[in-house]
C-alpha cells in the first residue's frame, strides 16, 4: 500500500466512526449509590485539570514526530524525557473540536484509539525523510485545498443556517399551498392480469398482444371503477373488485393513504390536491397500473407545525446559493488536446451520453479515495408509485 495513502485511510476510519451510532454499554443490574439518589453521576473527564495528560505515546520523541507540517495539536504535545509525548486534555480538545465540534465521548475515544497510531507512523515517516519528498509536499498541498474548501462549505453553512423567523413566516404566508394537505383515498389497478403458471417449472409467458390486451381490459376496468367512485362507491369495496379483476391473490391495500401535503405526492399526482372535498380524480397511468384518488378532506398545516422545515429548506437554498455564486466567481477552461473529451461527451463509444456528470454546482469536490454514494430513498412512502407492483401503503 502507498504509504501517503495510511493517514488518509485512518482518518476515513475515524470519519466512518463518526456517522456510525455507539452501541450503549448494557446497564449493571444495580445502578451506583449516586443515581439510586437522584444525583448525577460523577464525571471525572470533566473534573481534571487542563493539563492533565490524556495520552501518552511511549517511543515517540516530539522533536522528530513534529515537523514543520505537523498540526497544532502535535507541535504542542509535551515530550517527557528521551523519547515520549504526551498530550494534556487541553490539547486533546482543541484537536477533537476542530475535527467535530461537541465530539461525543464514544467519539473522542475512536479518535484516541486512532490519533496515536497516526503519530507513530507519522515519526516513522519523518525519520525516513517522506515529509521532504516533494510529492509529498504537492499531496499536503492538495489535501490543503480540501480542508479549505470543506471549511468554507461549513462556514457557509453555519451562517446560511440563521434564519430569522420573520422569514419562516413570509416563505410561509407566499407558498401557503405548499403546506395544504389532504385525507385521500387511492384506488389501484394493476396494468397486468395474473396467471396460476401450469408448474413451477414452466411460469406462464404471455406474448405482447396478451400483455396489450390485459392492459387494455383493466384500463377499462378502472375508468369503470373510477366512474363509480365518483358516484359515491365505497373505495375499499372497488378496491377489492380491481383485485379481482387483475386476478391479484392476497388481500386488497386499504383505500385510505392518509393527510399527504403536494410534496409528499409524486409529481404526476399532485394535481389531486387541487380538488374539491368529496372529488375523484380521472385516471392516472403509471407503469405499473391505474390510480385514482378521492380527497375526503383538506386543511393547511399550521406555521409552528411547519417552521423547522421551512427553516431547513431556506437554510439549503442560502447555502447553495452562496456556494454557487464563490464557484462562478471564476471559470476554469480545459485544454481538451490534453486531457480528452469530457466524459459522456457525443462521439465517445461505450458510454452514453451524460453517463459521468461533474459534481453539482455548489457543491465542495469530493475527496479522492471516498466510498461510492449509497442511492436516495424517498422522503415519503407515498412518494415512488413505480417502485413496485401494489401502491405504497401507508
Amino acid at each position: 500500500m502507498d504509504c501517503r495513502c495510511l493517514s488518509v485511510l485512518l482518518l476515513a476510519a475515524f470519519a466512518v466512526g463518526q456517522n456510525t451510532a455507539p452501541v450503549a454499554p448494557s446497564s449493571p443490574a444495580q445502578p451506583p449509590a449516586a443515581v439510586q439518589a437522584g444525583k448525577a453521576a460523577p464525571n471525572p473527564a470533566a473534573e481534571m485539570s487542563a493539563s492533565t495528560p490524556v495520552i501518552t505515546i511511549n517511543g515517540v520523541c516530539e522533536k522528530t514526530s513534529a515537523p514543520k507540517t505537523a498540526t497544532p495539536a502535535t507541535s504542542k504535545a509535551k515530550p517527557v524525557g528521551p523519547c515520549k509525548t504526551v498530550i494534556t486534555k487541553a490539547e486533546f480538545e482543541s484537536l477533537a473540536n476542530a475535527l467535530q465540534p461537541n465530539m461525543n465521548p464514544a467519539t473522542k475515544r475512536m479518535l484516541a484509539d486512532r490519533y496515536p497510531k497516526m503519530l507513530v507512523f507519522a515519526d516513522a515517516a519523518h525519520k525516513r525523510g517522506l515529509d521532504a519528498d516533494p510529492n509529498f509536499k504537492k499531496v499536503l498541498q492538495f489535501y490543503r485545498l480540501q480542508i479549505l474548501t470543506q471549511e468554507l462549505a461549513r462556514s457557509v453553512k453555519e451562517k446560511a443556517e440563521k434564519i430569522p423567523d420573520t422569514e419562516i413566516a413570509k416563505y410561509y404566508k407566499d407558498n401557503t399551498a405548499e403546506f395544504e394537505q389532504a385525507d385521500l383515498q387511492r384506488l389501484y389497478v394493476p396494468k397486468d392480469k395474473q396467471v396460476e403458471a401450469a408448474s413451477a417449472d414452466k411460469p406462464e409467458v404471455k406474448s405482447a398482444e396478451q400483455q396489450k390486451a390485459d392492459q387494455d381490459a383493466l384500463k377499462k376496468e378502472a375508468d369503470s371503477l373510477r366512474a363509480r367512485a365518483a358516484a359515491g362507491e365505497d373505495l375499499d369495496k372497488l378496491q377489492k373488485e380491481a383485485y379481482e379483476a387483475a386476478g391479484m391473490k392476497g388481500t386488497p391495500p386499504q383505500a385510505s393513504i392518509g393527510k399527504l401535503t403536494r410534496n409528499e405526492l409524486p409529481v404526476s399526482h399532485r394535481p389531486v390536491l387541487d380538488l374539491k372535498v368529496g372529488e375523484v380524480s380521472q385516471v392516472i397511468a403509471e407503469p405499473n397500473g391505474f390510480y385514482v384518488y378521492k380527497v375526503v378532506s383538506k386543511q393547511t398545516k399550521p406555521l409552528e407545525a411547519v417552521k423547522e422545515e421551512i427553516r431547513t429548506k431556506l437554510a439549503q437554498q442560502k447555502f447553495q446559493d452562496e456556494m454557487q455564486s464563490i464557484e462562478s466567481s471564476a471559470q476554469a477552461q480545459l485544454n481538451d488536446a490534453y486531457f480528452g473529451a469530457p466524459p459522456g461527451a457525443p462521439g465517445m463509444p461505450g458510454m452514453p451520453a451524460g453517463a459521468m456528470r461533474p459534481p453539482a454546482a455548489g457543491q465542495p469536490p469530493a475527496p479522492p479515495q471516498v466510498a461510492p454514494a449509497q442511492p436516495a430513498t424517498p422522503s415519503s412512502p407515498a412518494a415512488n408509485p413505480n417502485s413496485n407492483p401494489e401502491p405504497p401503503k401507508q
